[in-house]
């Protein structure tokens, strides 16, 4: 099972370095990222592919206020998630 998170940001390299700063707390939830992309046309629109090791721990690392900000000064204007199965 992968999570694919999309982030709106006001500023892509502030919320990417904040991102990494987060790994320790990706890693407790059991995921890990597998790709980050930035929007080719959309510089202010950034995609993350992580896998998913135990769906109830990545559900509360996202329930947890600031695990789609990754504490990030307040670059994140919004975001989604979705859990994902590759058929």
């Amino acid at each position: 099972m992968q999570l694919i998170c999309h982030y709106d940001v006001s500023d892509f390299a502030r919320w990417r370095s904040a991102f990494d700063k987060d790994a320790g707390s990706r890693r407790e939830a059991g995921l890990t990222v597998l790709q980050v992309w930035r929007d080719a046309d959309d510089p202010g629109h950034a995609i993350t592919l992580m896998s998913v090791n135990d769906r109830d721990r990545a559900k509360a690392w996202l329930a947890r206020s600031d695990a789609l900000s990754s504490d990030d000064g307040g670059t994140v204007t919004a975001t989604r998630a979705y859990f994902v199965e590759t058929e």
